[in-house]
């Protein structure tokens, strides 16, 4: 190596750590570090190469200089109904079409989650288990860069190998974020909740590019079986998504699954057919459609996002109750389900205790729960399955035992498709859980984008997204502004740029996850 080489190199990290070092508060540099002495072995992923990147070394310049291609590029996010409309009639032309957009769009999507890694302070960035997941993202951004663009049939089977290590590689994801989170939050002063905003976009993402994935593999093995032909999808399904999903099957199979985890869990202490359990009881409320005999209520959906979402909050109602009343005399669990043309509503009403206020200031608080250490059990396990059934086998394991993740990531999901997840609870006696679940499938995935920061939301060449009238009084507005001389807030500057330079608000500081309260519920106004 040449001096000047190695000159240059000694002043690049010379600089890299003057710069990390600066942006770190004094109490942080003062606090004694913590000890990760506890953490569970590492499992090497399939797919993801962990040496990816090497983010200590010059070469980590150029390969940001990669990364910034697909940065350049929005996000499109997409409906369910689009999903449906497309995978009808999948043929070989429309399954290589949809490979190549698959692969991109999972690029594009990997690539912000990477540049939100690299906005986080140093003291949290260098954290070894948020250190493991950026490089585990950087390994998957790389396979799927490298795979060359799909052609035949033989190279999406290629490809579909690929996507199924990536999505087992995805599992061990959750583990270490929440390790990682979860020891960098004693960091951070109370009011701070930037890793709060920093995990919901994590979190986000994650279930984004899961259902690109399993979509994807899904309507390959339709059209290779071809299932289309023979029964024109006529079981319902279109890729991963059921377009006739019954609210009562639903519920029925949460319910199941509920009552098989605590048969498990007990199933040595007391024999199964005697364990008693608190009642869960079911009203499907009359439909005002004179041609529903059944009083079925029917909607397009991932049925394993709603089964995910109705099992947590049944088995949390059901383990607080039989916690709160020791003496087996338990109340029944309460579930309502209801709809309109627009909406189909859960609502789980239990006997349970309820929550003190203090627990249910911080319910949605990651950081605030984690410096309590409500997150100490993922120590436990290296991987979190997405399965419900997977979930509920390893629920029954863990015993008493809890993640405590689940009802958060039934907020997500209950969100991602324009839903809402709200809870009201009763010191002392109960709670109520809410739960409004879109029907028409015209919501696009909500994967936190500030709408005026992205052009999906803007009517250009490119993107045929209607814009609200609300936006265009506040962009014209703001333009009006610009000319007089006057300065547009700074969260609104990029109104201005092009539609190529119009992208996802990565900055820490976004608020796309505020104004989740009441105040702004759909199930309170309708």
């Amino acid at each position: 190596m040449s001096v000047r080489k190695l000159l240059s190199r000694q002043l690049y990290i010379a600089t890299s750590k003057r710069l990390f070092t600066s942006n770190i508060p004094k109490y942080v540099l003062t606090k004694a570090p913590i000890s990760t002495t506890n953490a569970p072995k590492i499992e090497v992923p399939r797919t993801a190469r962990l040496d990816s990147i090497q983010s200590n070394s010059p070469y980590h310049f150029y390969q940001n200089k990669v990364l910034e291609e697909y940065t350049a590029q929005p996000v499109n996010a997409s409906t369910l109904r689009q999903f449906i409309f497309f995978g009808r009639q999948m043929n070989t032309d429309r399954l290589i079409k949809s490979a190549n957009w698959v692969r991109n769009e999972l690029l594009v999507r990997l690539a912000h989650r990477i540049r939100d890694f690299q906005q986080l302070p140093f003291f949290v960035g260098t954290n070894p288990h948020v250190e493991y997941v950026y490089k585990l993202y950087w390994g998957a951004f790389e396979s799927l860069r490298q795979f060359p663009a799909i052609a035949t049939q033989d190279d999406n089977v290629r490809f579909c190998e690929l996507l199924n290590n990536l999505l087992e590689d995805g599992l061990l994801v959750l583990p270490k974020l929440a390790l990682g989170l979860s020891e960098s939050s004693a960091y951070y002063p109370p009011d701070q909740k930037d890793l709060d905003k920093f995990l919901n976009r994590m979190l986000r993402s994650r279930i984004s590019r899961r259902i690109l994935a399993e979509q994807h593999l899904a309507l390959t093995e339709a059209c290779e079986h071809d299932w289309d032909k023979q029964s024109g999808f006529g079981d319902g399904y279109v890729g991963i998504i059921f377009v006739h999903c019954s609210a009562r099957n639903l519920v029925t199979r949460a319910k199941s699954l509920v009552y098989q985890h605590i048969h498990r869990y007990h199933g040595d202490k007391e024999s199964s057919e005697g364990l008693p359990a608190p009642d869960i009881e079911v009203k499907i409320l009359e439909q005002n459609n004179s041609n529903n005999e059944k009083n079925e209520i029917l909607f397009a959906y991932v049925p394993e996002q709603l089964e995910y979402i109705l099992y947590e909050l049944l088995d949390n109602a059901v383990r607080f109750t039989m916690k709160k009343h020791p003496d087996g005399n338990y109340p029944p669990i309460q579930v309502t389900v209801s709809a309109n043309d627009s909406d189909v509503y859960f609502r789980v009403s239990d006997q349970g205790g309820g929550m003190t206020r203090e627990r249910y200031d911080c319910l949605w608080s990651y950081q605030t729960r984690a410096q309590k250490g409500d997150f100490g059990d993922f120590k436990q396990v290296q991987k979190v399955p997405v399965s419900i059934d997977e979930r509920a086998s390893q629920a029954s394991q863990m015993g008493h035992q809890h993640l405590g993740i689940g009802l958060t990531m039934s907020k997500i999901y209950s969100e991602y498709w324009g839903g809402e997840l709200q809870i009201l609870t009763m010191d002392g006696h109960g709670t109520d859980a809410y739960v409004r679940i879109p029907r028409l499938g015209t919501n696009t995935e909500n994967l936190g984008i500030e709408k005026q920061a992205h052009p999906v939301f803007h009517s250009t060449a490119r993107s045929h997204s209607i814009v609200t009238n609300a936006s265009k009084k506040k962009v014209s507005s703001l333009k009006e502004k610009s000319r007089k001389g006057s300065k547009p807030p700074l969260a609104n500057q990029n109104i201005y740029l092009s539609s190529d330079q119009q992208l996802l608000d990565t900055s820490l500081t976004s608020d796309s996850f505020s104004g989740n309260g009441w105040s702004e519920s759909r199930i309170i106004q309708s």
